[in-house]
């Protein structure tokens, strides 16, 4: 692990997460000396604010005497790419997916179904957030809101609809079909015109409608990243973005605001699952316990302003208008169902949306 300056805020998690573990060690649940001689589990991440797992998550947990945690950034598509292509080798043994693609990956046999007996933290979870399929467990949920620009708007977006004002006509970006929220983006439009995404016809009068707002794009963006950039350097007023990335940019850019839609707010439960052949599957499960418990919760939400699945976190107050907690307010996809029309979907907006 690379040495570099400790931001009081990274202190602050630590030294909370410390104090936690401290009690969690004498307690008998885990057992410190089974991993003594164990191999670090190798854990991925998408990268950018997620970055703060490695203090958050991987500096406390290593602290307690579990094991020692080596992260590696990686998008859901390249991530089930090296699991299909290393299937008997595995290079991760916890691997951080978008829901749809695990529930993919685990029918196909590249994960584990997760034998929850070896969670004793997942009674503390919101019920909603976790995956019927099994194949993982939900450690944050993110959210898919609108990112705009405060001064490059008349007044403030609170619909999805109001991507189509003739004001930002040549200001938006919309995600390229290799973006993991492009399918929720069509969901959350058919919902806005009052129809329902299970429904073909309502699908249908979804994408006319995206088709319509071409000529509002200055670009499809290839990864979140990318319109996190163009939103911070000022090119672009307003886009789809994950919430999660909403915040980090927020936090530098004052001019920058989110916007809940009012017809609703997708949510994103990102899943940690263990590939089928890994060979590190005890740790494995003591990582994704020690991630849903409430100490490696509160840390999550303080340093990475993401939505919580454990019950007992409490955030602190002046974050309360920057993370969403009411969960009667998110959108849970029938993540069977988007699994089967995912593909369908995506090549539609390919060649209707981005290429048409």
């Amino acid at each position: 692990m690379m040495s570099r300056k400790t931001s009081r805020r990274e202190f602050l998690l630590q030294a909370s997460a410390m104090a936690a573990l401290s009690g969690i060690a004498g307690t008998g649940l885990f057992s410190t000396g089974a991993f003594a001689q164990a191999g670090p589990v190798r854990v991925t991440h998408f990268g950018g604010p997620y970055q703060i797992l490695d203090q958050a998550v991987g500096a406390p947990f290593e602290a307690a005497g579990l094991g020692r945690v080596e992260y590696t950034a990686s998008l859901t598509p390249a991530t089930i790419g090296q699991l299909q292509a290393s299937r008997a080798n595995p290079p991760f043994d916890v691997v951080m997916l978008s829901r749809p693609a695990a529930v993919r990956a685990g029918r196909a046999g590249l994960l584990e179904t997760i034998d929850t007996s070896k969670l004793p933290n997942l009674a503390n979870l919101e019920q909603s957030s976790l995956s019927p399929e099994g194949f993982g467990i939900p450690f944050v949920l993110d959210t898919i809101e609108i990112m705009y620009n405060t001064k490059m708007v008349s007044s403030p977006i609170t619909s999805w609809l109001d991507l189509w004002r003739p004001e930002l006509q040549g200001k938006i970006a919309l995600p390229s079909t290799s973006v993991v929220f492009a399918p929720d983006f069509v969901a959350l439009v058919a919902r806005s015109l009052g129809g329902d995404e299970k429904d073909p016809a309502a699908i249908d009068a979804a994408f006319e409608k995206i088709i319509e707002l071409k000529s509002h794009v200055r670009t499809f963006t290839t990864n979140p990243e990318q319109a996190s950039a163009l939103m911070e350097r000022g090119e672009i007023a307003a886009c789809p973005q994950f919430g999660v990335r909403i915040s980090s940019v927020i936090r530098n850019n004052p001019d920058v605001a989110r916007a809940a839609p009012s017809e609703g707010v997708a949510a994103r439960p990102y899943d940690l699952a263990i590939p089928a052949e890994s060979p590190n599957k005890d740790l494995a499960y003591e990582y994704i316990n020690f991630i849903i418990g409430r100490q490696a919760q509160e840390n999550l939400a303080t340093g990475l302003w993401a939505t919580t699945v454990n019950r007992d976190v409490v955030v602190p107050d002046d974050l309360k208008d920057k993370i969403m907690t009411d969960f009667s307010k998110l959108i849970f996809w029938d993540d069977t169902y988007m699994a089967s029309v995912e593909r369908d979907w995506r090549t539609r907006w390919e060649r209707n949306v981005q290429s048409g």
